[in-house]
């Protein structure tokens, strides 16, 4: 099974080149200008870098990211679709709860959590100060 954090994490370790939108200057962007990259977009700064960035995630459909944390702080916005998200170390979706388009979740530094989506997938706009993964 696909995850999407595999995706986005093996992208950013590999090095390749991604579509950012300077921080220095005032920016808007609508949808239609966005460029997605396989599941995934940059809409401003640079994840791989240490800053702010500003990422839009396509999750599939049925779609599981197993336990992980991330070494800074992460938000969470669902765009579209529905997500699960979980709290802990073992992937137990009675743990967790679905949260629908127009949730926010806040994730603190070193926080172990995972994933799902259901049959419609979902796209979360995640932002934070990188590195990210």
């Amino acid at each position: 099974m696909r995850t999407t954090l595999f995706i986005v994490a093996t992208a950013l370790a590999i090095g390749c080149a991604l579509p950012t939108i300077a921080q220095d200057r005032a920016i808007g962007v609508t949808p239609d200008e966005i460029e997605w990259r396989d599941h995934w977009a940059v809409l401003n700064g640079d994840p791989a870098k240490t800053g702010p960035y500003v990422l839009r995630i396509e999750v599939p459909p049925n779609d599981i990211t197993p336990p992980h944390t991330h070494p800074q702080a992460e938000h969470v916005t669902v765009i579209s679709g529905s997500i699960g998200f979980g709290l802990g170390t073992v992937f137990d979706r009675s743990k967790g709860r679905v949260l629908p388009t127009g949730s926010y979740l806040y994730l603190p530094a070193n926080t172990p959590h995972f994933a799902w989506t259901g049959a419609d997938g979902a796209v979360i706009q995640a932002h934070g100060n990188g590195p990210f993964p």
